[in-house]
């Protein structure tokens, strides 16, 4: 049997998304004192999620049929998120929201090309492959990568106005298997992937979330960016990438407007506008 290599991951905060519809049907019946207080109520535990010391939160409001509230959460630990998700249920303001889908990972960094120029490093060193100085030397390197790499792995939500949210897999058909190709061929299948991505920079800001274990996904995948078509064009050219061409599979998408606790009052009148 054959074993083939699984690259190292390096892990930041955990992540939560969670995706409600709004009772509007009871929405309508409150007196206009009864909704002011609900608005308030709402507004006021957001601003002390989006002020946490350790994390960060943010609301969107969803377009679509398949929602009207995308909360996002990154914390330091599932304790941490786990006291978000009840500290809402708390609220009055929860009585009058259905949840209807939820996504729970984390902040992963995959080191493919990190992995490849540690281990020529180490070669060149004189260091043979398995032996107690190697992998002493191998776990210091990627040690130091995670240290270098704190802003990526403990980012603030990025402050784009859209959001668009999408779970993955790398497919394990019986042609195109991505858990059977050898480190080199996923390497060079992410090298190219990356570069299509790279060709945004400056547009869209991406978070990748590992979830395996964790959901029903292997990743999530959370676009932020200040023009919506972005999230079209950059997800269009990735297709044509044999990554995703030939090994990707795809969740439902979800597409929100970001909000502030102060603008919750607009988003249940439908007043939200462009800034």
């Amino acid at each position: 049997m054959t074993t083939v290599e699984a690259p190292e991951t390096i892990e930041g905060w955990y992540v939560q998304h969670d995706l409600f519809t709004f009772q509007w049907s009871q929405w309508r019946t409150f007196a206009p004192a009864k909704r002011h207080q609900l608005v308030e109520e709402a507004a006021a535990w957001l601003k002390v999620q989006t002020q946490t010391e350790a994390g960060d939160s943010a609301a969107f409001n969803v377009v679509g049929h398949k929602g009207d509230l995308l909360l996002t959460h990154f914390r330091p630990s599932l304790e941490a998120l786990n006291q978000v998700k009840v500290s809402l249920r708390q609220t009055e303001f929860f009585s009058y929201l259905e949840p209807v889908y939820g996504y729970l990972s984390v902040i992963e960094l995959g080191m493919y090309e990190v992995i490849g120029v540690v281990k020529r490093q180490l070669s060149a060193q004189g260091l043979e492959e398995g032996s107690d100085a190697y992998n002493a030397a191998y776990q210091e390197a990627l040690q130091q990568q995670k240290e270098a790499l704190q802003d990526r792995l403990y980012p603030e939500i990025p402050a784009g106005r859209y959001q668009c949210f999408y779970p993955m897999n790398k497919r394990r058909g019986e042609t195109h298997n991505w858990y059977t190709l050898s480190m080199d061929e996923r390497r060079s299948l992410m090298r190219g992937h990356g570069m299509t991505g790279r060709k945004y920079a400056g547009r869209v800001k991406q978070i990748i979330s590992g979830s395996v274990g964790f959901d029903d996904w292997e990743w999530g995948v959370s676009l932020f960016a200040d023009d919506p078509l972005v999230f079209k064009k950059l997800v269009y050219e990735m297709r044509f990438d044999t990554a995703s061409s030939l090994y990707g599979e795809f969740g439902e998408f979800f597409v929100g407007i970001r909000f502030e606790p102060e603008q919750f009052g607009d988003v249940l009148s439908g007043t939200l506008t462009a800034p």
